[in-house]
């Protein structure tokens, strides 16, 4: 302020000098000044009007900034003020035995892969292997049946044999009992016929009986005793024809007991084929089952998520921001240890920031969320719009309800801790350049403000909207970004030399 104020006098001291020696106009004169000056920048924006509340800026969102895993810090990458991005890297881990596990981790999900191949491979195996015993089996049991009924057409031929060898038994027997009861009979014929034969021949001899008698007498003697003799002759032929229908029958019962033990080997076998298929169908079964395959699958998808789980520590060892923003507090260096137990370093984002002012009971009925206002920076000569994010129903303790204004920051213009005034922008308001009230300057009618352009003040007739306090809405004559000068204007003209005053 010393500087500018020499400046000023000496360049007043110029003036005067020049003017008494009337060397030059007093449009040279002032062009051949060097005034320092004051400015505004000029900004697009709606007044705020009525009552005036004073807030802090606060960043709007605060992260701190903590590893999910303890460790030794490798790195730090930020300090205090930097500018960060979201996936910025902010600092490392020591990440060695995280390496390790997660090597670990892959050998152990490769040996579970190949556990899986070695299940697959197996129950194709037992697949086809139980495929074949249950076909084998299958013709065992086809085998079997086919015995049975061999055994079955035996037993029938065989018992059909000893049916028809005990018929000639009873046959031969009926047959020798017949032939003895001829052989009484033709017995009893001969001893008669030779009865007759002796009282013929004595009659004869005595000449009481004919010799045709005594013929006829002798031929019933020969024919009785054929008769006789053919049924001597048939008993014995009956006699063999029994034993030879007994041996019949005993080569029959035989046959019949070798028929009826080939049909119980065939029944008792065609019982181990069933058995032996149905094992077999179980085997297949089991060998089909998919148990050991999936169980050998889950060790896989197990390890896959104990890789996962290793390679998140690992990701975890580098600790990235959140969010955009500057660091404001740094509690971790290189070679320290960290936790998630307290804060390793403070990103606030200040893209957009929070004032929090406190409005009256009487007033607060009057704001809603979403409602516009004005936000001026004094200190910085900042002017901007913003709006009511919420308002909080409990009265602070008498100073009244906490009011949250968001206010757009992309500049990084609006600083932490500074004192900001807030005015509520009314519905109809209208949009123009704000600059400073001072700043306006009247020649009659005309208004204008002098702007600093290349190191010379430009004179620039403007518009006037409205006036409210110490700002004013230029609705003609401005551009956002022009550098309005605000104080000594008396002392500037057109292309007057300006020096531009530092605002600290």
């Amino acid at each position: 302020m010393k500087r500018g104020k020499w400046e000023v006098t000496a360049a007043a001291l110029v003036l005067s000098t020049t003017l008494l020696a009337g060397c030059s106009t007093g449009n040279e004169a002032a062009q051949a000044m060097n005034v320092t000056v004051k400015v505004s920048q000029a900004q697009k924006g709606m007044l705020g009007q009525g009552n005036i509340y004073t807030g802090t800026v606060n960043p709007s969102a605060t992260v701190n900034i903590m590893p999910k895993i303890a460790g030794k810090v490798d790195n730090v990458t930020v300090d205090v003020g930097a500018q960060v991005k979201p996936g910025q890297v902010l600092f490392r881990l020591d990440d060695d035995d995280l390496r390790n596990k997660l090597k670990i981790a892959q050998s152990d999900a490769k040996a579970a892969q190949a556990g899986v191949k070695t299940a697959e491979t197996s129950r194709e195996t037992g697949v086809v292997s139980a495929s074949s015993g249950l076909v084998s089996s299958k013709n065992g049991i086809i085998s079997s049946k086919s015995a049975i009924t061999q055994a079955q057409s035996g037993i029938n031929q065989a018992q059909a044999a000893v049916n028809q060898a005990n018929t000639a038994v009873k046959q031969a027997q009926t047959a020798i009992s017949t032939a003895g009861n001829t052989i009484k009979q033709t017995q009893e014929a001969l001893a008669t016929a030779k009865s007759t034969l002796t009282r013929t021949q004595s009659l004869a001899d005595n000449g009481l009986a004919t010799q045709a008698q005594l013929e006829q007498a002798q031929a019933a003697v020969v024919s009785a005793q054929t008769a006789y003799d053919n049924a001597v002759n048939g008993r014995a032929n009956a006699q063999e024809q029994l034993e030879a229908a007994r041996n019949s029958q005993v080569t029959a019962q035989k046959g019949l007991a070798t028929a009826q033990s080939a049909y119980e080997n065939a029944n008792s076998s065609y019982t181990n084929a069933s058995e032996g298929y149905n094992n077999a169908q179980r085997q297949l079964e089991v060998s089909q089952s998919t148990a050991g395959v999936e169980a050998s699958r889950q060790k896989v998808e197990q390890a896959q998520v104990n890789i996962d789980i290793a390679r998140d520590a690992l990701d975890n060892a580098v600790v990235k921001s959140p969010i955009n923003g500057i660091v404001v507090t740094k509690n971790v260096e290189a070679g320290e240890m960290v936790s998630s137990a307290a804060p390793s370093l403070v990103i606030a984002n200040l893209d957009q920031v929070n004032i929090l002012i406190y409005v009256p009971a009487e007033e607060i009925n009057g704001i809603q969320a979403g409602d516009r206002v004005q936000v001026s920076v004094a200190s910085s000569g900042i002017v901007a719009n913003g709006k009511v994010k919420n308002i909080n129903p409990m009265d602070a303790s008498g100073n009244g309800y906490p009011v949250e204004v968001a206010v757009s920051n992309p500049d990084g213009k609006l600083k932490t801790g500074m004192l900001a005034d807030v005015s509520f922008v009314g519905d109809d308001a209208k949009e123009g350049i704000i600059v400073p009230t001072k700043a306006i300057q009247q020649d009659g009618k005309q208004s204008y403000v002098y702007t600093a352009a290349k190191g010379r003040a430009v004179r620039k007739p403007v518009t006037v909207g409205i006036t409210a306090g110490s700002q004013s809405l230029i609705t003609k004559g401005l551009n956002a970004g022009d550098q309005v000068i605000s104080n000594n204007a008396a002392l500037l003209d057109e292309n007057t030399t300006v020096q531009i005053a530092s605002n600290h």
